[in-house]
């Protein structure tokens, strides 16, 4: 019986994810919308100075999701914020693991195809994270 009420979300849990989809979602959307419109506008094998304005566009709705993190990290608690801190963390370290291991094979000359170091260093972190977070949320 007592299992059954460990798998439910209370009233306030379903209230703070709400809250936090709600800063999440659209920082997210927006994400995805600029690295379209910089894709298929942003010339960044150009010229342009202006390539590198463009190639920097993106951060901006990063740190929309960004916010969207640490406010929900405020609300919610000692529990969630520990499980979530450690899925973080364990992210943290793959996705610096990362970055030493793909900057010294590009340092060697391993023929990468332009932006691979960096977006591998994101999907190291992010799939460490998200691993780390559903075997959190197992326990």
């Amino acid at each position: 019986m007592t299992r059954k009420l460990d798998t439910r979300m209370s009233r306030g849990d379903r209230a703070r994810a709400a809250a936090y989809y709600r800063d999440f979602l659209p920082g997210m959307i927006t994400y995805v919308l600029v690295v379209v419109l910089v894709g298929a506008v942003g010339h960044l094998d150009g010229t342009s100075p202006w390539r590198f304005a463009w190639a920097l566009l993106p951060v901006v709705p990063t740190l929309l999701v960004v916010r969207a993190v640490v406010r929900h990290l405020r609300r919610v608690d000692e529990f969630a914020r520990t499980q979530l801190l450690v899925a973080i963390g364990v992210g943290f370290a793959a996705a610096m693991t990362a970055a030493v291991g793909l900057g010294f094979l590009a340092s060697a000359g391993a023929p990468f195809p332009a932006g691979t170091p960096s977006f591998g260093v994101l999907a190291a972190g992010m799939a460490a994270f998200g691993i780390s977070a559903a075997v959190q949320n197992r326990r």
